[in-house]
């Protein structure tokens, strides 16, 4: 299924909440571009969609078509089994420059919806490692670095609904996520580290005419690599880039300030933060949740994950025992048949959960790693 829009980027927080099975109530903004609220609105809309289709579980291929550095269509696919049913409009605002819309949308995931779409990951956000300082020189964007991960923390809020984020005021840098240190990660409840480096800061050819103020292109670049801590395995990597506009008379306030973020420049930074976020929620949604039994009682179990990774009192789960097996690759293995269990009580990180029959639990130990994954979806 295929929808276009006339689209502008949006920076602001709007999360998608489930109203009822397959509905969702989800609010999407867009910047007023040029006096065109009609194209803004447009924008919203299709924001507000992509952004419950990412809620919904539904896998979804995100296109922007360029025209001289300018975005002019934005085109969401969702998967061939997968189909939004019906839109509602709610409300609509404009104001400061931009248009917010506030829908309900009924989405039918296709059949095969992935086993840990409703499960939240725990996953490490290093601090954006700033590689390309020299440039920072030019606008004095020394501190790019940890503004960008801010950024882009609230965007894996806003579009990664598959993990909880942990920022960490540090860089990592992906040699030494080594097999040991993984380990040590996985055990201190991160599943996925995002490691990132600024690569491109430049400047390219000046734009201006000679009576202007002097205008730059400029470049930004972005190394994105995803690690899965418990399997100590490269899950992706990609390299974003992007350019605009720089104006190097204008005063530009620092990258913590709202004025950057609304520079043509700032704006591109932001569009590449939120396709990093989008690209997490794809590589992350379908990987099973991973616990540790905390303590077993009879015919209930006690694990280290509660309603911050997304379990939910009531809720029906399989569990499978992980083993892991000694030799160069650390290899895991799942093992026993899975068993299905019913949430009981459920605290921030830690659940209680129960079986039909105690002997159905007979193979599970105190600190045997489990996947869970949700059932009945």
């Amino acid at each position: 299924m295929k929808l276009r829009f006339f689209a502008v980027s949006c920076c602001t927080i709007l999360l998608a909440t489930p109203v009822s099975a397959n509905w969702y109530e989800m609010t999407g903004q867009a910047k007023i571009e040029q006096g065109d609220t009609a194209a803004a609105k447009q924008a919203a809309i299709a924001d507000a969609l992509e952004r419950a289709a990412l809620f919904a579980g539904v896998r979804i291929t995100s296109e922007q078509q360029l025209v001289a550095g300018v975005m002019q269509q934005h085109q969401l696919t969702l998967d061939s089994n997968s189909e939004i049913r019906e839109i509602r409009l709610l409300r609509e605002n404009y104001s400061n420059d931009y248009v917010t819309i506030t829908l309900q949308a009924e989405i039918l995931p296709g059949q095969q919806r992935c086993v840990g779409s409703q499960q939240k990951k725990p996953l490490l956000l290093a601090r954006i490692e700033l590689g390309a300082r020299h440039d920072a020189v030019h606008g004095q964007l020394f501190k790019l670095d940890e503004n960008a991960t801010a950024q882009l923390s609230r965007h894996l809020l806003d579009y990664s609904p598959a993990v909880v984020v942990n920022t960490v005021d540090y860089s990592l840098q992906p040699d030494l996520l080594t097999q040991t240190t993984n380990r040590q990660l996985f055990n201190d409840g991160q599943q996925f580290v995002l490691v990132s480096q600024i690569t491109d800061l430049s400047l390219g050819k000046q734009t201006n005419r000679f009576w202007q103020n002097d205008r730059f292109e400029r470049f930004f670049a972005l190394d994105v690599a995803l690690y899965d801590a418990f399997n100590n395995q490269l899950l992706f990597t990609r390299q974003y880039r992007t350019q605009a506009q720089w104006n190097s008379e204008l005063t530009i306030a620092g990258s913590h300030s709202q004025q950057f973020w609304q520079q043509p420049y700032g704006q591109k930074i932001d569009t590449v933060l939120k396709a990093v976020a989008k690209d997490i929620q794809q590589h992350t949604q379908c990987q099973s949740l991973l616990a540790q039994i905390s303590h077993i009682d009879q015919h209930q179990i006690a694990i280290n994950k509660g309603s911050r990774q997304g379990l939910q009192r009531g809720d029906s789960v399989t569990v499978m025992q992980i083993q892991r097996f000694a030799g160069k690759d650390g290899l895991e293995k799942l093992h026993k048949s899975p068993v299905k269990l019913n949430i009981t009580d459920i605290s921030s990180d830690n659940a209680w959960a129960s079986a039909d029959s105690p002997t159905l639990l007979s193979h599970l130990q105190t600190g045997d790693l489990i996947s869970i994954s949700s059932t009945g979806m």
